[in-house]
């Protein structure tokens, strides 16, 4: 019995290391590309800007930026937070079924709802770990957000 339940939890890490954590289901993915230039998280809602921009030196160009932003008939962009970024890679590393073509790698700015904007990029941690750290730069792409 003992034995048949190591092979079962073997084949289950190993279906989950080829497969990633959350698994690919082609059927219904996590994000979809809506054909306008927007990727939608079909779990929260949110749209994503799928093209980034050129790179910016300061916030108020990146601010300004996504504040004029009209694309696919909203214009109600902004600049992601820290943690909505954070959000949007953890969920590739996890190999999250998508039909967006989005790169994700680079520096990008960030906003805390009118506070002070940051720009950097989340890194993998350098101690062989899924964990993340965030780096900071001096420039960076715009991806915007709504809502």
């Amino acid at each position: 019995m003992i034995k048949k339940l190591a092979v079962f939890f073997g084949s289950l890490v190993l279906f989950a290391l080829l497969n990633g954590c959350a698994g690919k289901n082609p059927e219904s993915p996590r994000f979809v590309d809506l054909g306008n230039g927007i990727c939608q998280d079909t779990k929260t809602g949110s749209m994503w800007q799928m093209e980034r921009t050129k790179a910016m030196k300061n916030i108020e160009d990146a601010r300004k930026y996504a504040a004029s932003l009209n694309l696919g008939g909203h214009d109600d962009w902004r600049l992601p937070t820290v943690f909505e970024l954070y959000d949007l890679i953890n969920l590739k590393d996890l190999h999250v079924a998508s039909s967006c073509n989005m790169p994700l790698d680079g520096n990008f700015w960030s906003d805390e709802h009118g506070g002070e904007g940051t720009v950097g990029a989340w890194e993998i941690g350098d101690q062989c770990e899924p964990s993340r750290q965030y780096s900071k730069a001096t420039k960076g792409y715009v991806r915007a957000i709504r809502p």
